[in-house]
């Protein structure tokens, strides 16, 4: 069963830490970040980890993310086409996060193989909306 999760700022109610970006998607008026294996949900004062997840940054204030790929000397600008393209073929390990009710700025390891890059984004929106769904656990949870 998919849950719908409208995000509150007033206090953290997720986190994508040690969670994997596994595709991303530009519409019109939206952001889409792809979560294959979950992200950490507060639920019952305790974070736990959910199934697959999508969140959608909406009502962007610019149709473009900034995305910035960090080599060992330098920054290269990319367009979600390139990271789109870059996700085929991997998945983004996030190591941070910082949102407040207008603009969400993340950081995470590109991983392609035994290849890697440093990735980082800013995204600028009105409205972020969660959607996952449960993890059935194992026997050893």
């Amino acid at each position: 069963m998919t849950q719908t999760h409208i995000f509150s700022f007033q206090k953290p109610e997720f986190h994508m830490h040690d969670c994997y970006v596994t595709d991303v998607s530009l519409s019109e008026q939206s952001l889409v970040f792809e979560l294959e294996h979950g992200i950490y949900i507060l639920k019952n004062k305790d974070y736990i980890r959910t199934g697959p997840a999508k969140l959608v940054f909406a009502k962007l204030s610019n149709l473009e993310c900034e995305i910035q790929y960090l080599r060992d000397n330098h920054r290269e600008c990319v367009d979600t086409d390139v990271l789109e393209k870059d996700l085929e073929s991997g998945y983004i390990d996030m190591i941070y996060e910082m949102y407040n009710e207008s603009v969400a700025h993340f950081e995470g390891i590109l991983i392609q193989g035994t290849a890697w890059k440093t990735v980082e984004m800013n995204i600028f929106f009105h409205e972020l909306t969660i959607f996952y769904e449960e993890r059935e656990l194992s026997a050893d949870e």
